[in-house]
């Protein structure tokens, strides 16, 4: 399958709705890919059509986020294609291609403009046990009550830096699983020193403390214990997992343990098409670098959305409609200063919303409650089972290699069916214990995604 358009979306969530119902009403041709069957993205992740689910995610979070997905769906001019992954992104003189594959087998489209917002993925956290059956991220936990209403387990333990294990352990006894417990590793007095370094900015975005807050409020109605500064040290268990271990010594029985440390942006299509990017000081992904109108460094290939930095699905909205105005400024279908006027009102949101996300980064940070959790034992590089001591005695053997990409042709760290989107950023920071300079991470190649070899063979 093959088609030429003014405009390429990779992504169907927040950002790539947003965008496509400016693009679409302005009379471009549009195109929107994702590996998902049905639009939404993994903050509205849908249920099959064929699968009925009663009160799909029901309450005011997620009203607005509903209101826009449902007018996406219904866009004239949009040709959705579901359950589709994009194997790479190529610059051409007159363009961009895209490769394709899914169900359908392989497609090349051809498009004026492309806009990658393919949102973002749980950080992977190596420590002992994280490779057992049974521990899982909170992000893949909630996937499952969001999109089929199943628990996958019954008796979870959640731990974490992130509030949004709160929402996921509230939902989870909604569901009818045993919540255990609930543990951030920091300090409750670290995380609300946060919040008073600016303690009027919550006054301007009252939901996501009132969600959190409700969430808590619920969970220690139903006894379930709410702690912090109980940091993981270990998952245990022999053939699968059987309890979550902690700092203090507190050992916890479960068969289900959700980590939540932060999320990683999505961006290997980027990396592979030669943007430049920025790295994500707390969590240590990779973001796109993007101007005011979320062009990247190469001509007619915008970002939006977590793509860009993790910020929540509000900003990406936001992004994605400054893209799709940038794309009609580009064609001339608006003047400077008729952009400028409809872009004017989301910059001032995006200005507030940002500050608010950078305030749940600081109080998410990671760093302190992961360093030193992996022992030389610990299986950082799951896909070839490469541990930390391994790639220890790799360092030293070749006298320090300078980047992770030299590290991984001697160890084979990252060279698995994941593309090192599992141990990447944890390979950077064994380099840096080592003494090696913050490098470029590994080199992203083609495919993106794995791939059958008869899709790639005319």
């Amino acid at each position: 399958m093959s088609g030429m358009f003014d405009l390429a979306i990779v992504g169907g969530g927040p950002a790539g709705q947003a965008a496509a119902e400016i693009a679409c009403a302005a009379g471009l041709s549009v195109v929107m890919l994702d590996e998902q069957p049905r639009m939404g993205g993994q903050i509205l992740r849908q249920p099959p059509r064929s699968l009925k689910v009663r009160d799909w995610l029901p309450g005011v979070t997620y009203r607005d986020l509903k209101a826009q997905l449902h007018r996406a769906e219904a866009l004239d001019g949009l040709d959705w294609r579901g359950g589709v992954s994009v194997l790479g992104l190529f610059p051409r003189p007159d363009g961009l291609r895209l490769l394709a594959s899914g169900r359908d087998g392989r497609q090349i489209l051809e498009a004026r403009h492309v806009l990658v917002a393919a949102g973002c993925y749980d950080m992977p956290v190596a420590f002992p046990g994280w490779t057992l059956p049974g521990v899982m991220s909170a992000g893949g936990v909630q996937a499952f009550i969001k999109s089929q209403q199943i628990v996958p387990g019954s008796r979870f333990v959640l731990s974490g830096t992130h509030p949004l294990q709160l929402l996921v352990a509230d939902q989870l006894r909604k569901a009818g699983a045993e919540v255990a417990a609930v543990h951030f590793a920091q300090s409750m007095a670290a995380m609300a020193g946060q919040v008073l370094r600016d303690p009027l900015l919550p006054l301007g975005h009252p939901r996501p403390f009132r969600d959190a807050a409700a969430a808590f409020a619920n969970l220690r109605r139903a006894g379930v214990p709410v702690r912090f500064g109980q940091r993981l040290v270990r998952a245990r268990g022999s053939e699968r997992l059987e309890a979550a271990e902690f700092a203090d010594g507190t050992t916890i029985a479960c068969d289900v343990l959700a980590t939540c440390y932060g999320f990683l942006p999505q961006a290997d299509l980027l990396r592979q098409a030669g943007c430049a990017m920025q790295r994500c000081a707390r969590t240590g992904g990779f973001a796109a670098k993007v101007d005011r109108w979320q062009c990247t460094s190469i001509a007619g290939l915008g970002a939006a959305g977590e793509t860009t930095g993790v910020a929540g699905a509000e900003v990406a909205l936001r992004e994605g409609r400054l893209a799709a105005i940038g794309v009609l400024l580009s064609d001339g279908l608006l003047s400077e200063s008729e952009a400028e006027g409809r872009a004017a009102p989301i910059r001032r949101e995006l200005g507030s919303l940002q500050r608010f996300a950078d305030l749940l980064a600081r109080i998410a940070d990671p760093r302190e409650a992961i360093a030193g959790l992996a022992d030389d034992a610990t299986i950082l590089c799951r896909c070839e089972d490469v541990t930390r001591g391994a790639l220890i005695r790799a360092i030293s053997a070749t006298a320090g290699p300078e980047d992770a990409s030299a590290l991984k042709l001697v160890s084979r760290a990252g060279m698995g069916v994941c593309q090192g989107r599992s141990c990447e950023h944890a390979v950077r920071a064994l380099l840096a214990e080592h003494g090696a300079a913050p490098g470029s991470g590994f080199t992203a190649r083609f495919p993106a995604r794995p791939v059958a070899i008869a899709d790639l063979i005319d």
